[in-house]
């Protein structure tokens, strides 16, 4: 698939559910997945040289994967917070 312009990226509808089907392989939820392709698009968008050259492929699915461990490392830290419950012992006057 070629894409000259950010535009095509930002509407094209195919391109759009391709990263989608691969986003939900790589998060446990749907809005994570949906979310994790806007950060991609909008990042090709902002850089459409990474659209160029012969590794176009690679080069997208890098960047849906930093978003997809990005969002997973967020979402292990605040289950990480979360799990730990806080006593008033814990607090210092």
């Amino acid at each position: 698939m070629r894409l000259h312009k950010s535009a095509e990226v930002q509407l094209d509808p195919h391109f759009r559910s391709i990263l989608q089907g691969l986003a939900r392989k790589m998060v446990q939820s749907d809005v994570t997945a949906n979310r994790i392709v806007q950060r991609t698009i909008d990042v090709l968008c902002d850089k459409p040289e990474l659209l160029d050259g012969a590794h176009m492929s690679e080069a997208v699915l890098a960047l849906l994967r930093r978003h997809a461990f990005d969002e997973n490392d967020l979402n292990a830290s605040r289950e990480m917070t979360g799990s730990r419950r806080f006593s008033k012992s814990d607090i210092v006057p």
